[in-house]
């Protein structure tokens, strides 16, 4: 009984290509990079935002951080969470 199932996945051509000249570097298959890649999706889906800040990543309170999204938001700016908190640490 094989213990593995083959799926097909639909990618644009510019990322097949970067997993294919990946995968060639780290001499690995491309089935094994989205293995790995999806490990690390399923991890960080399940590693929440409050447990992230109490392990001393809190520089910047929940409010003070919605408060300069919303403000982003208003000036039409897309709003990236990550930028917002990987700045506000660079600051700290």
């Amino acid at each position: 009984m094989r213990k593995v199932t083959t799926t097909t996945i639909s990618l644009p051509k510019a990322m097949a290509r970067r997993a294919r000249a990946l995968s060639r570097t780290e001499n690995r298959t491309v089935s094994e990079l989205f293995r790995e890649a999806l490990r690390e999706y399923e991890t960080r889906q399940r590693r929440p935002a409050a447990r992230w800040l109490n392990e001393g990543n809190r520089s910047m309170s929940w409010k003070k951080l919605e408060a300069s999204l919303k403000k982003i938001s208003r000036s039409g700016k897309k709003v990236n969470l990550a930028e917002a908190v990987a700045r506000d640490r660079l600051d700290h």
